[in-house]
C-alpha cells in the first residue's frame, strides 16, 4: 500500500512536526565521501528547521543542507539553508541552520531526497548528528 501524506486526512497534520535523524559515528565525518542522501520524503512536506552537534570540531569545515531531487546528482540539489552550518566552532554545542524563506525552497515534494553537502576542511570532526524538523502539507 502507498504512502498517504497525512496533510490530505488529518487537518491538524500541518502543524504537526516530526523529526529525521542522522548520524556519522566516530571519524566518519572526517571524510568527504560518507556525506550522501540521508532521507526520502514520501510525501509532500516542509523543511522548518535543521540543527547539528559534534563531539570533536573540524579544522574549517561546513556542512550544507540540500534537496536532491529524484535523477538529480547530490551537490546538484537545491541548498534548502541560507548559508552553510559551521563544524568547525564549539564541541558538542547545538549549531543551527537558517532555513531559506523561499517557500519553493523549503518544500519537498514526494520522492526528493535530503542530504547533506561538506565543504572546507574535515580533519577531525568526530561524531556528526543532525536532526532536521518538518511538517507535511497537501
Amino acid at each position: 500500500m502507498p504512502f498517504r501524506n497525512p496533510a490530505l486526512f488529518d487537518q491538524e497534520a500541518g502543524v504537526k512536526s516530526f523529526t529525521v535523524n542522522g548520524l556519522l559515528t566516530g571519524t566518519a565525518p572526517a571524510t568527504a565521501s560518507q556525506y550522501e542522501r540521508f532521507w526520502t520524503a514520501p510525501a509532500k512536506c516542509v523543511v522548518d528547521y535543521f540543527v547539528l552537534t559534534y563531539s570533536v570540531a573540524s579544522s574549517s569545515g561546513t556542512v550544507q543542507l540540500e534537496k536532491v531531487p529524484s535523477g538529480t546528482a547530490q551537490g546538484s540539489g537545491t541548498n534548502i539553508l541560507t548559508g552553510t552550518v559551521s563544524t568547525s566552532s564549539t564541541a558538542n554545542t547545538n549549531n543551527e541552520g537558517t532555513i531559506s524563506a523561499t517557500a519553493a525552497t523549503a518544500e519537498l515534494a514526494a520522492g526528493d531526497s535530503l542530504a547533506l553537502v561538506n565543504a572546507g576542511t574535515l580533519t577531525n570532526l568526530t561524531d556528526l548528528q543532525w536532526t532536521v524538523g518538518l511538517h507535511w502539507i497537501p
